[in-house]
């Protein structure tokens, strides 16, 4: 008489693989373990910054990058030397930096802080701007190397508020503006237009008003 082998049930099967992982999973840590010990201390540094770094780069482009403020133009909003973060989420990152832009269905509104590139600005060349902006973000902007005959940081990127949108049209008249929103004849005073609809920030000039 032949007698029939019996199939492994489902908890003999389970088993079976839970050894065959635990054997895996230990197998692999040793190999880890033999590994790190022949590593050079150095080269271990080296790997240890340069994914810290990738890191910073990461988030610096796609996330959130800090900022350091040029100008007095926001004062008392945000003062000369102040740092901040910079959500880039909001209205897309850029896909490397300098170069390209993903689409966000946000757009600015006004009275908004928004950051963008100095229409002034003259590059020093592709391979020097991202350089520049490496560095820039690795040391969370505490070091720029992008600086002017003076030694002083040039504005590369300026912080300002969004006093107007598309199709408005502006006029300073002794140092206040005035504009005329899309679609309206009339010309309307700053201070009116936002007491009108509710703000109160200060708005503060840079020229006297009996200039």
């Amino acid at each position: 008489m032949t007698l029939k082998a019996e199939k492994p049930d489902f908890f003999d099967r389970l088993q079976l693989l839970t050894e065959k992982y635990l054997s895996y999973r230990r197998r692999t840590r040793r190999i880890k373990k033999e590994k790190q010990k022949k590593k050079n201390i150095v080269l271990d540094w080296i790997e240890a910054f340069l994914w810290a770094a990738g890191m910073v780069l990461l988030i610096n482009q796609y996330l959130l990058q800090a900022y350091q403020i040029p100008s007095g133009s926001m004062i008392d909003t945000l003062l000369i030397g102040d740092h901040i973060f910079v959500n880039k989420i909001v209205y897309g990152p850029e896909l490397l930096p300098g170069w390209g832009k993903l689409p966000s269905p946000i757009k600015p509104r006004r009275n908004d802080i928004i950051i963008f590139e100095n229409p002034s600005y003259i590059s020093r060349g592709l391979a020097f701007d991202i350089a520049q902006r490496v560095i820039y973000m690795l040391t969370l902007s505490f070091v720029d190397i992008d600086k002017d005959e003076k030694g002083e940081p040039k504005a590369h990127f300026l912080i300002k508020r969004a006093a107007g949108m598309g199709g408005d049209r502006f006029v300073q008249e002794r140092g206040n503006m005035r504009f005329r929103p899309a679609g309206e004849s009339r010309w309307v005073d700053e201070r009116d237009f936002s007491a009108g609809r509710g703000r109160t920030h200060k708005i503060s000039r840079l020229m006297n008003e009996s200039a």
